[in-house]
């Protein structure tokens, strides 16, 4: 069955297009597993930070969040490149990758809250 072709499919396609360019060039001018633990806290904290900023605006939302973010950040090759190397450094890795990862979000939802807080935008 065909998926329909709707604005949101062509808003998440862009800029996912533009997120996953620029991980790939990121990749490619400085190659290794500890670019992709960059890219991926970044893009945590980038993420953290636009759920809390972004107002009701479903297109962009779609196009920040899902397109450019979840293009520019990868749980795949950050797997894979855990699964390459050896048992050492590959626990460091994937712990150097998650946890900086998940404060990075929740940084960035903080610095959204009190910046829309700042704004008046909430309570």
């Amino acid at each position: 069955m065909p998926v329909a072709v709707s604005k949101p499919v062509v808003v998440v396609a862009a800029g996912g297009a533009l997120g996953a360019t620029a991980r790939y060039l990121l990749a490619e001018q400085w190659p290794g597993i500890w670019t992709i633990l960059v890219v991926n806290v970044v893009g945590s904290l980038l993420l953290g930070y636009l759920a809390e900023m972004l107002g009701p605006d479903r297109m962009l939302r779609l196009f920040l969040g899902v397109g450019v973010l979840g293009g520019f950040t990868t749980f795949s090759t950050f797997a894979v490149d855990a699964v390459g190397e050896d048992a050492g450094r590959a626990a460091l890795y994937v712990t150097a990758t998650l946890l900086p990862a998940l404060l990075a979000a929740r940084l960035g939802m903080l610095v959204g809250h009190r910046r829309r807080r700042a704004r008046g935008a909430i309570a």
